[in-house]
């Protein structure tokens, strides 16, 4: 008997095997508008369900800043939708002061500027005037209208929907590097490291709190994303990691543990960070993502950690998806399965948000591969 779309990913997560590999997928605004264009629909549950990307449910919490909220527009350019205030047509600020500018191709976007750029890392007191969402801008889901029990009652149906909950914060170093300017942090590691501590203890507090609050309505799995690597290294180099982020992100999860000992907890970083992967093992992650191919092979990945942790990603953006074949996009999926899917412990997924430069017969290729390989048979050994 088929199972269920949340039965299937918790079988993956757990490391059983389900009837067949889960999906997962992030999608560019033009993405999803040819999608919907190709399958004739407006609706994007129903593209997700012509695909096979089904279960996953986001239900994460937000901030709402008031003197922010009052100002903020919601506008589009090219397809990109953003919430923010506008000083032109692509470039807005968000609740943090931060400046971001949408590329003239509407196909990313740009960091410009942050408050505590100009701060002197000598200053430790700066990084107590700047103003930060603290907890007490902490908010629900608009839909929930800031009453925390409708909050958990919303998670809770969304599982009864066969949903499997997810709740997202940013990795606190990516916050700290749009704050403060990517050259100003990973000097201030070296030189400024009390400042930076104090400014890492402040966005620890809030997404501390907000994983915590996430964890206790009852989703299934939290998710920390931001990059901490380059294609072929960590930014800030693997010990300045353990002495500075490791002990706050063993913390944060820790704490969610203490509240469901069962909770997910999954970490996304492009680039190669297998110098971090036994780190990320020992403090409690145990949902990697992306695996990316160009960077790190999937199947070294499985033979080192594949008992500890589940692969979610493994399929290349840079390369097979955007510019191979269908044959070799079905045979790419189909590979990684074999190779890694073997008792469970994977979630086949592109290694990033799937860019309009990919062929729609890829994108379909791709999770259709996943959707039609019979993974049973893979029990218990490499295929």
């Amino acid at each position: 008997m088929p199972m269920t779309p949340r039965e299937r990913i918790l079988a993956a997560l757990r490391h059983q095997v389900p009837d067949r590999t889960p999906t997962d997928g992030w999608f560019h605004d033009e993405v999803e508008a040819r999608l919907k264009k190709h399958y004739r629909t407006e609706k994007w549950s129903d593209v997700l369900n012509e695909l096979g990307v089904v279960g996953w449910k986001g239900c994460g919490l937000r901030l709402s800043v008031p003197e922010f909220e009052a100002r903020a527009e919601e506008r589009s350019y090219k397809g990109m939708t953003r919430r923010g205030i506008w000083s032109d047509e692509r470039t807005y600020a968000d609740e943090w002061g931060m400046v971001t500018r949408i590329g003239e191709s509407g196909w990313y976007e740009e960091w410009c500027d942050g408050p505590l750029v100009a701060a002197d890392g000598e200053d430790v007191a700066a990084v107590g005037k700047c103003f930060m969402p603290g907890v007490e801008h902490i908010a629900t889901p608009r839909d929930c209208a800031g009453d925390w029990g409708r909050y958990a009652a919303k998670v809770a149906d969304l599982k009864r929907q066969d949903g499997f909950v997810t709740g997202g914060i940013p990795n606190p170093y990516k916050v700290a590097w749009q704050l403060r300017g990517m050259d100003n942090v990973l000097a201030d590691y070296l030189v400024n490291r009390e400042f930076l501590e104090a400014l890492y203890d402040r966005l620890y507090a809030l997404y501390g709190e907000m994983a915590k609050r996430m964890t206790r309505a009852g989703a299934d799995m939290i998710t920390v994303t931001g990059d901490v690597a380059m294609q072929d290294r960590i930014i800030m180099g693997p010990d300045t990691w353990r002495e500075v982020d490791k002990p706050r992100m063993a913390k944060l999860i820790a704490d969610c543990r203490a509240i469901n000992p069962d909770v997910f907890m999954f970490i996304h970083s492009d680039g190669n960070v297998t110098d971090l992967m036994d780190d990320l093992v020992e403090i409690g992650f145990n949902v990697i993502n992306p695996i990316q191919p160009e960077c790190m092979d999937p199947v070294e990945v499985k033979k080192r950690w594949g008992d500890r942790i589940t692969i979610h990603g493994g399929v290349s953006l840079q390369q097979t998806l955007p510019r191979g074949t269908v044959a070799e996009v079905r045979a790419e999926v189909e590979t990684l399965i074999r190779k890694c899917g073997y008792n469970g412990g994977l979630v086949v997924f592109p290694s990033n948000v799937i860019q309009p430069d990919t062929p729609t017969e890829n994108i379909i290729a791709c999770f259709h591969a996943a959707r039609d390989f019979e993974v049973a048979k893979l029990k218990g050994r490499p295929g």
